[in-house]
């Protein structure tokens, strides 16, 4: 009789499978667009405001490229509380009773999380050249 076992098999080990590399489109909404906010109409004002803070603070913090996902998350929560903050501020110009801790506490808040990841970004960000170098730089060019 015939082993049907030893017709198929080969000393030959196959090859391992390889995995098509995923889709950068097949990822979660906050991972393609960073500052997008998943389940609200990222065209409102509030929404708007929210991504310039966003790209703002990002910005101050050395580019988006620059920023880990925690840090990413930081500015997402510093925009936030920028926006309450706002609001505080906008209730108070027109009249209303604001709570001046909440306020208060707010901006602090704001400026604890932000620190950290703007003193991180100065440390990326070349020095600005001082009055007397860029003077003698532009002379040296129109000469």
């Amino acid at each position: 009789m015939h082993d049907i076992r030893n017709a198929f098999t080969t000393t030959s080990q196959p090859a391992p499978h390889k995995r098509a590399p995923g889709s950068i489109t097949n990822r979660s909404m906050v991972t393609n667009k960073p500052w997008a906010l998943p389940g609200v109409d990222n065209r409102l004002p509030q929404a708007r405001r929210f991504r310039d803070l966003c790209k703002q603070f990002a910005e101050e913090a050395g580019g988006i490229t620059a920023l880990s996902e925690a840090e990413r998350a930081q500015v997402r929560q510093a925009a936030l509380l920028t926006l309450r903050c706002e609001a505080l501020q906008t209730a108070q110009v027109l009249g209303e009773r604001v709570d001046g801790d909440e306020a208060i506490r707010l901006s602090s808040e704001i400026r604890r999380i932000l620190a950290p990841i703007i003193a991180k970004g100065a440390d990326r960000k070349p020095a600005a050249p001082d009055l007397q170098s860029y003077i003698a730089q532009r002379e040296g060019r129109a000469a």
